[in-house]
């Protein structure tokens, strides 16, 4: 699957700009001629020559010899307004050329299958849809290559221009069945696996083993969606974080009936807003996350090139903009597995539930009032998540095993019983109950927790009933597990001793914001 040629190389070598491709059309047969009405025979058509590459050379040296046109097109099967024009301009290339002019030159088309090519190898699925997307977006990024605008009459090309372009490149085609969408759903640890095995080879491919060892520089990106009522608009929120814990500021997308806040007011808020993307290239919202959100937060807070951003390439396409960013930035995108992102999802459930939770209590708080911009709501539920956000986020990137990087152990779990599922729930409930005590309090229940009889006040004797229940609960649960895992390791000759060296925390040190605005150098290959 991520196994290839680099074709960022082969543009290199190619030099002519202006040798143009074309699309082969079918040759129709007089049997689709229509009869003419009375005794008039069929109108047949005139049937094409075809010839090869060595044959046109022999006729154009042969004029250049002295045998005229006619002749010379008889003698090898050429169409005399083929060779006339190649002796009449002098043109010595020799390219058989059928069909209509092509939209891009190869050097153009070239460049987009290159990026294509890259995709594929970071895991992303190629769909017959992707290339035109890319064609789209490349003619916009390209517009003063095209003097007489975009060459598509519809503004987009067909799906016949897709097959084509398929067809002219086999190679890509070829990746469009490397995908992971007919896995199972019982194959996901298998699945998993082998998505290990491939990223750890792109990884070791790209030379970034040493980086996705860095916790500053492995990156995730997620997304919720928050409403109002059943029936209101929809806010799509991007959040995006790394392995050391840091959330980004999210990205708000703001439904088509919603204005967008002024530019004095957007400047104060702490978040970046834009409308919902509606066109064929919907790219556009990941090019709008890492251009308005990814790429300033990484200047401010001065973080190593390269980068590994690691999202649902199926739910987030990439397009050429997207592409051609991450490329010039030393960002390196690569796409965990599709239908069974949950599985691997750094930003885990939790924290998704916990910023649904929080936006349903601010709604509560809000009341009925008119529902018109996010701030209001969003703001307090920034606030109340940045207090529990690291913990969350660091533990979601351990148990999704990629960070650390830890193929091995998502291996392992396969052969040993599982924690009990409900766990993470018991434990989001405890943290949203304590955080609704003040310290006095908490440090009171945990001072009492296994005293027979509660001899605090009795205004909070059911409640610190409930608590002390509830982390009796997940006691249980975890004492399970870790018995279970340590029969498992019994068996196996290992120790009992849980391996904290791997996710030992790193000395990264303390970065001045306002020391580093620009994008540190770092060697990136090609």
């Amino acid at each position: 699957m991520f196994a290839g040629s680099d074709y960022f190389r082969q543009l290199a070598v190619i030099n002519d700009d202006s040798t143009e491709i074309s699309v082969d059309e079918p040759e129709e047969s007089t049997s689709n001629c229509r009869e003419q009405s009375g005794n008039t025979k069929p109108k047949l058509l005139r049937k094409r020559l075809e010839y090869t590459q060595d044959q046109l050379q022999l006729a154009y040296e042969a004029v250049q010899n002295g045998i005229s046109t006619y002749r010379a097109c008889k003698m090898y099967g050429i169409p005399k307004n083929t060779l006339s024009d190649r002796v009449k301009k002098k043109n010595a290339n020799f390219e058989v050329k059928t069909g209509p002019k092509c939209y891009f030159s190869k050097t153009q088309e070239l460049s987009m299958v290159a990026s294509l090519h890259a995709l594929a190898d970071a895991g992303f699925t190629i769909t017959y849809r992707l290339p035109r997307i890319f064609a789209t977006e490349y003619v916009k990024a390209n517009i003063a290559q095209f003097p007489k605008g975009s060459p598509f009459p519809a503004g987009m090309p067909s799906n016949g221009w897709s097959k084509h372009f398929l067809k002219r490149h086999p190679d890509l085609a070829k990746r469009m069945s490397e995908i992971w969408s007919h896995f199972g759903s019982t194959a996901v640890p298998e699945s998993v696996s082998i998505w290990f095995e491939c990223v750890s080879k792109y990884l070791t491919k790209m030379g970034l083993h040493t980086v996705v060892q860095n916790r500053r520089q492995v990156f995730t990106m997620d997304d919720v969606e928050l409403k109002r009522g059943k029936n209101d608009a929809t806010f799509t929120c991007l959040f995006g974080a790394n392995a050391n814990g840091n959330l980004l500021p999210p990205f708000i997308l703001y439904p088509h009936t919603f204005k967008l806040p002024t530019q004095n007011k957007q400047s104060e808020l702490k978040y970046a807003v834009a409308h919902q993307d509606t066109e064929l290239t919907s790219g556009n919202v990941l090019y709008q996350w890492l251009s308005r959100v990814f790429q300033p937060w990484l200047i401010e807070e001065n973080v190593p090139r390269p980068v590994i951003l690691f999202l649902d390439g199926h739910r987030h396409q990439m397009g050429y903009f997207s592409s051609q960013f991450c490329h010039q930035h030393q960002i390196v995108p690569v796409s965990l597995l599709p239908r069974f992102v949950h599985v691997q999802r750094p930003l885990s459930v939790e924290l998704i539930e916990s910023i649904e939770q929080f936006w349903r209590e601010e709604m509560q708080s809000f009341g009925t009032g008119r529902f018109t911009t996010m701030d209001p709501l969003l703001t307090p539920v920034l606030d109340r998540l940045t207090d529990i956000a690291e913990s969350i986020i660091r533990d979601g990137f351990l148990r999704s095993k990629i960070y650390p990087w830890n193929p091995e152990g998502h291996m392992a779990e396969g052969t040993q019983p599982q924690p009990d599922e409900n766990r993470s729930k018991l434990v989001l409930f405890r943290r949203m109950l304590e955080s609704r005590l003040t310290d006095q309090e908490l440090d009171e229940f945990q001072a009492r927790r296994h005293d027979e009889e509660w001899r605090g006040p009795v205004e909070h004797a059911s409640l610190f009933q409930v608590w002390r229940e509830l982390m009796d609960e997940i006691d249980s649960v975890e004492t399970g597990a870790c018995s279970d895992m340590d029969t498992t390791q019994e068996g196996d000759g290992s120790s009992g001793e849980p391996d904290l060296v791997a996710v030992k925390e790193e000395e990264t040190g303390e970065c001045l914001l306002d020391f580093v605005k620009e994008e540190p150098s770092v060697d990136f290959g090609d």
